[in-house]
């Protein structure tokens, strides 16, 4: 299956995104699929992954939760093409939870992503270059916790496999 580590995010600011103008060509992603990805795993068996959770849920617990800014929106590159995207800060408790995940997969045999980290929100995908003017923010959202995905394929919603709270002790399976 393949997955994913990121942040869920929260339903108030995926709808301020949502109400956003959206350049023409784009087609947006769906609500519930807003994310801010940490790290990619890829092709995972269901043991593999599953042998990753005590060991993300032990990174995670001691971090802090935080407020999360989303500086602005823009067309960002990507590696699968171009998107309409929600960029957040790389701010000091986002890289360090980023490191955090990070460690565990390193640690684990888990290759790292062949891109740098760039976080940001997918809100749309578009076929073209885009050039749309970028839209000013800030909006923030909370991070209290941490999410391992399954993506199941295409036009199938993310599915939350297990979740990690920052700051907490205790896994709590999706």
């Amino acid at each position: 299956m393949r997955c994913f580590i990121g942040l869920n995010v929260t339903d108030a600011t995926a709808r301020r995104l949502r109400s956003l103008p959206m350049p023409a060509g784009v087609r947006p992603v769906p609500l519930a699929d807003y994310h801010l990805t940490l790290a990619f795993l890829g092709d995972q068996n269901e043991t593999g992954a599953k042998h990753l959770w005590p060991d993300l849920q032990a990174a995670v617990a001691p971090l802090t939760p935080f407020t999360l800014t989303l500086a602005s929106v823009m067309a960002f590159p990507d590696h699968g093409g171009p998107i309409w995207a929600a960029r957040a800060l790389a701010e000091a408790p986002l890289l360090a939870l980023h490191r955090a995940v990070r460690g565990v997969l390193d640690h684990a045999g888990v290759p790292a992503d062949q891109h740098d980290f760039a976080p940001h929100v997918t809100l749309g995908r578009g076929r073209a270059p885009l050039t749309a003017t970028p839209l000013p923010g800030p909006w923030t959202m909370p991070v209290r916790e941490v999410i391992f995905y399954e993506s199941p394929g295409a036009g199938q919603a993310y599915r939350p496999l297990a979740v990690f709270p920052l700051g907490a002790g205790h896994l709590h399976p999706a």
